[in-house]
C-alpha cells in the first residue's frame, strides 16, 4: 500500500496552474515527452554510474536539471519530481503562460544504487561499497561522477535537446554538498576563445546540506564569488535538527550578503535567494516528499522563474 505522503506529494504541482475562473479555452496540446530512459555514464576510472533520463519535448530550449541524491539513497527518490519537470500540466486558462518541458538527469552517485561497479583498466570489476567509503571516494563524485554527467549534457546540448547554458541542480544531504562544490569547479573553468567552457550552473536546490560532508567541505566554494554572487540559490532544511539548522544559518548568512531582498514590487522579477525552514525533523528528501510543507512546489516555482524565464543563450559545446 502506498503511504499517504507519497500519495498526496503531487498535489502540489497543480497549484502552480490552478486558476481562479473558469477557462474559457484549453492550451493546445504540448508535444508528448518521451518515457524515461535508463542510461549509463562511464568515469574516468571506470565508475559505470546508472542514470535516469527524462528527456525534454522542449529541444534546445528545454531547462536541464540534474538531481543528486543524499548518503545511502538512490535516485529513485527523485522519481515523482523529475516527472513533473519533464511533462508539467498544461492549464487549462489560454490566458496563462506555458510551462516549458525539463530535461532531467537523475544520477545514482558511485557505490549508490545501481552504480556500484568499477571496471578496472584490466578488466576486472571491482564492487563498490559507500559505508567503506573514504574521502577520495566522496571527492571522486565531484571530480569524476560529475564530469561524467557533464559529458552526458553537452552531448544532449550539441544534440540540440537541451540548453546547458541554463543547468540547475537539485541536490540532497551530500548531492547538495556535491553541488555546491561542484558548482565551483564549473564556475573556474578558464574561458575558452572558441567555444563556452563552464559557467553553465545557475540555479542549486539545495535540501539539507551539510557544512562538510566526509571531506566534503563548503567553506572554499562559499568563498568564491560566482557562488556567493552569480547562483540563484534555494535552501531547505527541517528547522528541529539543530545540528542542520546550524550548518544552512552559515550558508545562508553567506548568500544574504550578496542577495538582497528585492523592492516589493520586483519580487517576482528579482528574488534569487530563497529560505524554507518549517518546524520539522525532516530532512533532505524526506522534507521534500512530505505534503506538509509544501517544498515541492517551491522548487518547480523556483525552477520556472530563475531558469525557465530567463533568457539564457543556447549555445554548441563541440564535446570530444
Amino acid at each position: 500500500m502506498k503511504s499517504p505522503v507519497r500519495r498526496h506529494f503531487w498535489v502540489f504541482a497543480f497549484a502552480l496552474t490552478a486558476v481562479a475562473a473558469a477557462p474559457v479555452a484549453a492550451q493546445p496540446a504540448r508535444p508528448k515527452v518521451p518515457d524515461p530512459v535508463e542510461v549509463t555514464l562511464p568515469t574516468k576510472d571506470g565508475v559505470q554510474l546508472r542514470a535516469t533520463y527524462y528527456a525534454s519535448s522542449a529541444g534546445q530550449q528545454a531547462v536541464p536539471v540534474v538531481m543528486l541524491h543524499d548518503f545511502n539513497e538512490t535516485r529513485a527518490v527523485f522519481d515523482p519530481l523529475a516527472r513533473r519537470l519533464q511533462n508539467p500540466p498544461v492549464s487549462e486558462n489560454p490566458a496563462a503562460p506555458r510551462v516549458a518541458s525539463r530535461a532531467v538527469l537523475t544520477v545514482d552517485l558511485r557505490g549508490h544504487g545501481g552504480s556500484k561497479i568499477a571496471q578496472s583498466t584490466s578488466g576486472a570489476a571491482q564492487e563498490l561499497e559507500s559505508n567503506r567509503f573514504q574521502q577520495q571516494d566522496f571527492r571522486a563524485m565531484v571530480d569524476l561522477d560529475m564530469e561524467a554527467v557533464r559529458a552526458f549534457l553537452v552531448r544532449e546540448n550539441d544534440a540540440g535537446k537541451l540548453n546547458l547554458n541554463a543547468l540547475g541542480i537539485v541536490g540532497s544531504g551530500m548531492g547538495a554538498n556535491v553541488a555546491v562544490i561542484w558548482a565551483a569547479k564549473d564556475w573556474s573553468a578558464p574561458p575558452l576563445p572558441v567555444r563556452k567552457q563552464g559557467q553553465d550552473v545557475k540555479a542549486l536546490v539545495l535540501l539539507s546540506p551539510h557544512w562538510n560532508f566526509n571531506g566534503l567541505l563548503l567553506r572554499d566554494a562559499l568563498k568564491f564569488p560566482p557562488i556567493q554572487r552569480q547562483l540563484s540559490v534555494l535552501i531547505a532544511y527541517g528547522a528541529e535538527d539543530k545540528a542542520i539548522a546550524k550548518d544552512c544559518q552559515n550558508m545562508i548568512n553567506i548568500f544574504s550578503k550578496y542577495h538582497p531582498e528585492p523592492a516589493a514590487d520586483r519580487v517576482e522579477q528579482l528574488k534569487d535567494f530563497f529560505v524554507y525552514a518549517p518546524e520539522t525533523k525532516l530532512q533532505g528528501t524526506k522534507l521534500l516528499t512530505s505534503d506538509a510543507f509544501g517544498i515541492g512546489p517551491k522548487i518547480v516555482s523556483f525552477l520556472e522563474t530563475r531558469l525557465g524565464s530567463q533568457p539564457f543563450p543556447y549555445s554548441i559545446r563541440k564535446h570530444p
